[in-house]
């Protein structure tokens, strides 16, 4: 669970010492109360190099509550330790359940064979927010066996039985890591197929709002202001053809202006504006290509006549195709 979610609360250990518990274990140690008990037993204190100790780990729980066992992995976390034997069952008592796991171990040399301190979650079924208890250390005592005599015998070969289920039970950190490694590579080909699918192109914008921009573009090079008469005609009048072609599909551009003016015969809305841009047209060829000079009113009522007509027009745009 999250570390957010779990609680900072621990349970002491309800008998301080290594109090005996049941028959056959010198070390018991109880944590928790009501809800949640957790007992770890450990069946002597000293041993020598020759012999084994069990190891009982018992969780008592109330109904409608659950909880984890520490995981304890041999020899990772117990240096020094040979797991032999591996049990695990539950029963019931009352309205209470045990959860009940049982480990036989061998020593692999003389010294201090150490439980590490561990923990134990635990909530109710229906709350998200987890409990814990801190569990103690505790230490078995290893002396070396004494060479002599009985005290030298073989012993069965132990502790590779039981390797797979032990493994799959106390190293259930691997599923957790094949998850992460599964949500990763659903994230990387999210991301992939984002990046990699098709682009949906927004649509052009239509022609009168190109044709407007480019108006306003041409006004603020100030080519009226500067009196620059044939570059400011011959700008405005492109304009104005493209835009015709572009809303309602006349070849204006490649047009010669009689062939235009002509065309416009026919132009359904167009051609009502053919009196408006039959004067302005002759003026700007007679710019162009006679060279007549125009002075700066004549230059800002031309403008003024191809921004109007565009305006006009866009309500209409499209309705000849």
């Amino acid at each position: 669970m999250p570390p957010a979610l779990i609680s900072c609360s621990k349970e002491q250990a309800t008998n301080g010492g290594d109090a005996a518990r049941g028959e056959g274990f010198e070390i018991s140690k109880s944590y928790g109360s009501g809800a949640v008990k957790f007992t770890l037993e450990v069946s002597a204190k000293s041993i020598s190099t020759a012999d084994s100790f069990v190891c009982r780990m018992t969780m008592d729980l109330a109904e409608g509550y659950e909880a984890e066992f520490p995981d304890l992995a041999f020899p990772d976390d117990v240096p020094g330790t040979i797991l032999t034997r591996f049990d695990e069952h539950e029963k019931k008592e009352g309205d209470r359940r045990l959860q009940i796991r049982e480990y036989e171990i061998e020593p692999e040399f003389e010294g201090t064979i150490e439980f590490p301190a561990m923990e134990v979650y635990y909530r109710k079924a229906a709350d998200v927010k987890e409990d814990r208890l801190e569990i103690e250390p505790v230490e078995v005592t290893v002396t070396a066996t004494e060479l002599g005599g009985d005290a030298i015998a073989f012993r069965p070969a132990r502790g590779l039985i039981e390797t797979d289920r032990i493994e799959a039970m106390q190293r259930r950190i691997w599923p957790k890591v094949l998850g992460a490694v599964a949500i990763a590579a659903a994230l990387v080909v999210v991301v992939v197929w984002w990046a990699r699918r098709p682009k949906v192109e927004p649509p052009p914008p239509p022609a009168h709002e190109i044709a407007l921009k480019r108006l306003r573009e041409l006004d603020r090079s100030d080519l009226i202001g500067r009196r620059k008469v044939e570059p400011f005609f011959v700008a405005v009048t492109e304009i104005v053809r493209d835009y015709i072609e572009g809303a309602f599909g006349l070849r204006a551009p490649e047009q010669t202006t009689e062939e235009f003016l002509a065309g416009l015969a026919t132009a359904g809305e167009v051609a009502r504006h053919r009196e408006v841009l039959q004067p302005f047209l002759t003026a700007a060829d007679e710019v162009k290509f006679a060279r007549f000079d125009a002075d700066e009113t004549a230059m800002r009522r031309a403008f003024e006549t191809a921004e109007r007509f565009v305006r006009q027009t866009s309500r209409t745009e499209g309705s000849e195709r």
